[in-house]
């Protein structure tokens, strides 16, 4: 499909990835506001639960390289769909038969399996249905999925529980939507391919290329950092409001979604802006500013100035950090090779997604050791600033690549 303005058959498709977003991040979302109460039926410590959240993100991540260099050679409409349905039928088993924690492990792994693949081939759909002009909007469109599953997953989980006082018809609900919305995936969906128009003949891009490049490096260091203290925020937000600061289990999941409500409009906001003013300005303001209201999250004690914090990491962190790096991530690697994206954002995801595996376990384990969660907050401030420093360092502007030539570094 060729390259084209943002237009109604470019917006359609991009709600249509937007809508693949909340589902995932509502499937897995909806989880979260339950720790407590899967901890208690299992007699779990802290570390074991983070790592229930922490075996779909591994497997999650395990597949980032893989499913994109598999979009790149299979075709990225084929390889969303039937993936998405593995991942509505892993969540389908989890709500029937997770009866043991083994079992919870292997089905959140399995989830994790079939929602490995959609970042890759939603975003390399993406940047092949939107000119490079808009990179930066079209991704906030497509991203605004996180924030609406994130809301409806942290806000609709706990109040259910509680009026069933049963967590398994959550997630069979969830299931049959998701599985039900890979057929309109499969409907409206383009075949996009490669400039070369072999897609399935040609070699995938080289992986070793991607690696080398400096600039892609260290953008994907700096989103890991972003993404650490996003995932300790969520992951184990709920938790913390219901126990550290005595918070129903109703408000508590409520109060980790106004991150989801507030990032909606900035997150618009920071990709158009990115656009027309460049990704590294906008970056450098956005990680300091994140590092200040994860720190707040924690030190804060009243309602209110928790609920501040809460809109403001939704303003300035990873929400809108997000269209920046997706876009700045293809502007570098279409810099490299038209065919390059696939698999560079599939390396971009790895990246960010690894702070998913480590954030929620390490989380957990200094809450065993300190018996609080305060200290993890602090911890996540301090990655984020690390992630504004990675920034400083990366050129505003690709360098141009000619074929067949090695990959030079940023000066």
């Amino acid at each position: 499909m060729g390259e084209a303005r943002i237009g109604k058959n470019a917006l359609i498709i991009l709600v249509s990835l937007c809508i693949g977003w909340t589902l995932l991040y509502a499937d897995r979302t909806a989880l979260y506001p339950l720790l407590s109460v899967i901890g208690e039926e299992f007699n779990l410590s802290s570390t074991m639960i983070g790592s229930i959240t922490s075996s779909y993100f591994l497997i999650y991540v395990t597949m980032q390289i893989p499913s994109g260099i598999l979009a790149d050679k299979l075709g990225k409409k084929r390889l969303l769909v039937l993936t998405f349905i593995i991942a509505g039928i892993a969540l389908l088993c989890f709500g029937l038969f997770a009866n043991t924690y083994i079992l919870l492990l292997f089905f959140t792994a399995l989830h994790g399996f079939g929602a490995g693949s959609f970042y890759p081939c939603a975003y390399g759909i993406m940047l092949k249905t939107v000119d490079s002009k808009h990179w930066g909007i079209g991704a906030a469109i497509v991203n605004l999925g996180m924030s609406f599953g994130l809301i409806i997953g942290l806000a609709v989980s706990g109040p259910l529980y509680l009026h069933f006082k049963s967590y398994a018809g959550i997630f069979i609900a969830l299931a049959l939507i998701t599985i039900l919305s890979a057929l309109g995936f499969y409907i409206i969906l383009p075949n996009v391919t490669n400039d070369s128009g072999k897609n399935s003949s040609k070699k995938a891009f080289p992986l070793i290329k991607i690696l080398k490049n400096s600039n892609i490096l260290l953008i994907n260091l700096a989103q890991f950092c972003a993404l650490y203290g996003y995932w300790t925020a969520v992951t184990w937000g709920a938790t913390f409001f219901q126990e550290e600061r005595g918070i129903s289990m109703e408000l508590a999941g409520l109060f980790v979604a106004i991150v989801g409500i507030s990032a909606i409009i900035p997150s618009l906001v920071m990709g158009r802006i990115s656009d027309k003013l460049g990704r590294k300005k906008i970056a450098l303001m956005l990680f300091p500013l994140g590092a200040i209201t994860i720190f707040l999250m924690a030190y804060a004690r009243s309602n209110l100035a928790i609920i501040l914090s809460l809109i403001a990491y939704g303003i300035f962190g990873k929400s809108s950090w997000d269209p920046i790096a997706i876009a700045w991530t293809g502007s570098h690697a279409t810099a490299m090779d038209k065919d390059a994206l696939g698999t560079a954002m599939g390396v971009f995801n790895f990246s960010g997604m690894m702070s998913a595996v480590v954030a929620p376990v390490v989380t957990g384990f200094i809450r065993d050791i300190t018996g609080s969660l305060v200290a993890a907050y602090y911890v996540a401030a301090l990655i984020s600033i690390l992630g504004g420093v990675l920034i400083m360092f990366v050129r505003e502007k690709p360098i141009e690549f000619l074929p067949d030539t090695a990959i030079k570094s940023n000066a």
